[in-house]
């Protein structure tokens, strides 16, 4: 009784460990697929005081806004709103 048990144990733990990266690699819905697209634009960054060395880079205006406001709290101690952060947002060079 303990031996079947043991092996459905493991044969489930198994089929589990197969199964997920098959269900990780699921191509991105429509609806994400859209939204992509339509995120696609110019370049933006943020650049720190030459100093400190901090750049970020996205086509996300919200990503920028995120890293930046946490790099400002985390290393200067300062607390920015999005509106500081927008006005700091330049288009970045190409490369």
């Amino acid at each position: 009784m303990m031996k079947r048990m043991s092996m459905a144990v493991i044969a489930i733990v198994l089929a589990l460990y197969f199964a997920v990266p098959v269900i990780a690699q699921d191509p991105p819905a429509k609806a994400e697929t859209k939204a992509v697209v339509k995120e696609a634009g110019p370049v933006k960054q943020v650049t720190c005081d030459p100093a400190c060395g901090f750049v970020v880079q996205s086509r996300d205006e919200k990503e920028i806004c995120t890293m930046v406001k946490q790099h400002a709290k985390t290393h200067h101690n300062m607390k920015l709103s999005d509106k500081d952060v927008k006005a700091k947002i330049t288009d970045a060079p190409d490369k």
